[in-house]
């Protein structure tokens, strides 16, 4: 029996920041009729890492803290630990059923 309660290896999470909300409609549209005419696709966001390669471990009777500045994305990794925020190949290994988060 292992003693590990949360198992994360690497975790990242991107978002897609677009200049106007025109931008979003764009990216949906126009890099299919794009490719259709034999164009590469333009992206018409930016993208911003909020959290990138992060892993850890933590055992079972382990308290933890994580500290940060504000907008240090602290809430970020909480939310994908706790799948309330998705986040695509996400392996986060809960081996228990209970996990308490202050937020």
């Amino acid at each position: 029996m292992t003693d590990i309660a949360i198992k994360v290896p690497y975790l990242s999470k991107c978002y897609h920041i677009y200049e106007n909300p025109r931008d979003r409609l764009k990216q949906i549209v126009a890099p299919r009729l794009q490719r259709l005419t034999w164009q590469s696709p333009r992206r018409y966001f930016r993208e911003f890492w909020a959290l990138k390669d992060v892993s850890f471990e933590i055992k079972k009777g382990e308290t933890i803290g994580i500290i940060g500045r504000n907008d240090s994305h602290k809430s970020t990794l909480l939310q994908l630990i706790c799948r309330s925020l998705y986040s695509p190949a996400v392996a986060i290994k809960l081996m228990t059923w209970q996990l308490d988060l202050l937020l």
